[in-house]
């Protein structure tokens, strides 16, 4: 497997086209040493084990695989068993190809033929790194002659300190059953729109959040350090993804709640769930700028 690194004096990204245009290293410069602001994911063999990758065309769950979409029944294959539900779409588990390559900066492509996800469409993903901050776009446009349905994120894994926080403004979460799918909508965390954010460790939680501002700050006290992350207004929701005894955490921007199509056909408001027309575009965006705290 071969990596490409991205470089600049402030910062380093090592991504992998092969292993689902994934990323597998993030580090940057704070306080004159290297931080490891995604956990290390070199050594990977497989993008399960990458430090973040691409959701499309649909981000987290759709429910046993299974959707209408006008009138058409789909169903998909499992594709991360012993999960009972579809996952993240196919971006992450299929190889990329490089169309623009640069010191500090690496466009990949990946195109999708149509099987049992009926429609056929185009997706990128272009890296850039300035100074010590990482942007990352995934677009997507579908070259189907059919509208299809249509979502996006981003699935990034943040290192994790003892004393990790969060901060980020959002409206709701979604509680979800033991399969970690949603079944209806509750407060989120106190902390988390507080200033001093949410302890991360030991919150144990695999949740979608509404009502998302856009923005976020993850700080570690023990580095010294913080990393303020901004996302495209496409995104609307954020998943938060902390299990426990593990030494990251995932926050990822999303435009779209889990099991979105499904939720959406049943009356549900707010889903996120989009209709992309034939040549039609979407995007997501992040950037992450680590800096002194």
């Amino acid at each position: 497997m071969t990596a490409i690194t991205l470089t600049t004096s402030n910062a380093k990204v090592e991504i992998s086209p092969e292993l689902g245009g994934a990323i597998l290293a993030y580090e940057a410069r704070v306080h004159d040493e290297f931080l490891p602001i995604f956990k290390n994911s070199s050594q990977a063999s497989s993008v399960s084990e990458s430090c973040s990758f691409p959701l499309v065309p649909y981000s987290n769950r759709i429910r046993n695989g299974r959707f209408n979409w006008q009138g058409e029944e789909v169903t998909l294959p499992l594709n991360h068993l012993p999960e009972k539900h579809s996952i993240h779409g196919h971006g992450w588990q299929r190889p990329w190809q490089v169309v623009e390559q640069s010191e500090t900066s690496l466009t990949l492509q990946y195109q999708h033929i149509a099987d049992e996800w009926p429609f056929t469409y185009t997706s990128q993903q272009i890296f850039t790194l300035e100074g010590s901050s990482l942007t990352v776009e995934l677009l997507l446009m579908n070259t189907s002659k059919k509208t299809m349905p249509a979502g996006l994120g981003l699935h990034p894994y943040f290192s994790l300190t003892d004393n990790t926080r969060l901060s980020c403004t959002v409206e709701q979460m979604w509680a979800v059953d033991h399969e970690t799918m949603p079944t209806t909508l509750v407060n989120p965390p106190k902390t988390l729109n507080n200033v001093e954010g949410l302890l991360v460790k030991g919150s144990n939680l695999d949740n979608a959040f509404t009502g998302f501002s856009g923005a976020a700050t993850v700080c570690w006290p023990e580095w010294q350090a913080k990393a303020s992350i901004t996302t495209s207004s496409s995104c609307q929701f954020m998943v938060l993804y902390s299990p426990n005894r593990e030494n990251f955490f995932c926050f990822e921007p999303v435009s779209h709640i889990t099991d979105a199509i499904n939720l959406a056909a049943k009356g549900v408001s707010d889903t996120g769930a989009k209709a992309l027309a034939p040549n039609e575009t979407m995007t997501v965006a992040m950037t992450i700028t680590p800096e002194k705290s």
